[in-house]
């Protein structure tokens, strides 16, 4: 009885013990599993970013804003006065000053056998006479010169009529609207003629410079650059603030004031300021 009760004890602890084995290697595995897939997963949190290969050699940073109208000329070593100014382009940047025409005139008339066309000044004086035989051109270009040769005064109202006169000769005159050039560049043999009214460079009641004479300044500067051949530069004015401008001028010429030389002008240093580039 004893040895059976022994050997179902042994039984019972051999199957007691295979039972712990088995749960052991069970764990293991299990443990295996889960290591596994921690690892598996870490890795794929852990990929590395993709890094682009690009080439920026080729792109270039522009530090500053270039003035193509003040790149005219070019130093060879230091040179004194005017002599940076003999290379130019081909025309000065103008905005608010007139180039010539300093007005273009538009008609439409058909089968005429002359026209005319009278332009005066604001106290009613004839100032220039431009004419022609047959029908008149679409466009009729004034160059801003008087028929004496003489300049319009920058300001100035001006008013112009136009006569018309058909085959049969009947003649019809036409009035039109008044103008005014508030500045105008002209070319008189070699030399250049530049007019500003007073109205564009200083304020009413003479408080100082207008808005818009900076910009005046810049392009008076411009003519300089493309048409000063001798150095010899003249203004006549007897505005009050006339040196404010002249200042501003030769500021952005990087030149002193003494540069410029003033002279009377035939009356316009009374309704405008003239400068005469040589």
């Amino acid at each position: 009885m004893k040895r059976t009760i022994y050997l179902i004890s042994l039984i019972i602890l051999t199957a007691n013990l295979w039972a712990q084995e088995t749960e052991t290697g069970q764990q293991k595995s299990l443990d295996d599993i889960v290591v596994k897939e921690k690892f598996q997963i870490g890795g794929e949190e852990e990929k590395l970013p993709v890094v682009l290969k690009a080439d920026f050699s080729n792109l270039v940073e522009i530090e500053e804003r270039i003035n193509w109208s003040s790149v005219s000329w070019h130093f060879e070593g230091e040179k004194p006065g005017f002599e940076r100014f003999t290379s130019k382009l081909s025309a000065p940047e103008l905005t608010g000053i007139t180039p010539q025409p300093a007005k273009v005139f538009t008609v439409n008339f058909e089968e005429l056998a002359s026209w005319k066309m009278d332009i005066f000044t604001s106290e009613g004086q004839k100032f220039r006479s431009l004419s022609g035989e047959g029908n008149p051109p679409e466009s009729i270009p004034w160059d801003g010169l008087g028929d004496d040769n003489t300049p319009l005064v920058p300001g100035e109202s001006y008013a112009y009529s136009f006569t018309a006169i058909d085959r049969a000769g009947n003649k019809r005159t036409l009035p039109g609207p008044s103008f005014s050039v508030p500045a105008l560049c002209l070319k008189d043999n070699g030399d250049v003629w530049v007019g500003l009214s007073y109205s564009t460079l200083f304020s009413p009641g003479n408080f100082g410079l207008t808005r818009q004479a900076d910009d005046f300044a810049e392009e008076v500067v411009n003519c300089i650059y493309f048409f000063a051949n001798e150095g010899n530069i003249s203004v006549s004015s007897n505005h009050p603030l006339t040196d404010q401008f002249l200042e501003l001028v030769a500021k952005k010429l990087g030149q002193d004031v003494s540069l410029f030389h003033k002279e009377s002008d035939g009356g316009y240093q009374d309704k405008c300021l003239v400068v005469r580039i040589k």
